[in-house]
């Protein structure tokens, strides 16, 4: 199942069991020039959606922003994270409580 998804897959372990974290591209609309999202889904089920903010007057542009964090995720606001990766390690870890 898991390869018919486009996009990054992590890998982490909680209490023995594995949470599988896909990351898949997608546009979003957020009413800017910030269009280029990933859809994070762990354990088959969308918990957030992070969107790289690329708009020149944006402070901390070539960053990825938590547009919206569903679940666990819901009442976070995380700053912006400077790479895919640390949004990624950022997730697994708040995930995983």
């Amino acid at each position: 199942m898991a390869g018919a998804i486009a996009g990054r897959l992590i890998v982490s372990s909680r209490h023995n069991v594995e949470t599988l974290v896909v990351l898949q591209p997608i546009a979003v609309d957020t009413g800017s020039l910030d269009r280029e999202g990933m859809l994070v889904i762990a354990n088959g089920m969308l918990v957030a959606v992070l969107v790289h903010l690329c708009a020149p007057d944006h402070a901390n542009r070539g960053c990825w922003f938590l547009e919206a964090g569903l679940g666990p995720l819901r009442d976070l606001r995380p700053s912006a994270f400077a790479t895919l990766n640390d949004a990624t390690r950022w997730l697994r870890r708040h995930l995983k409580a």
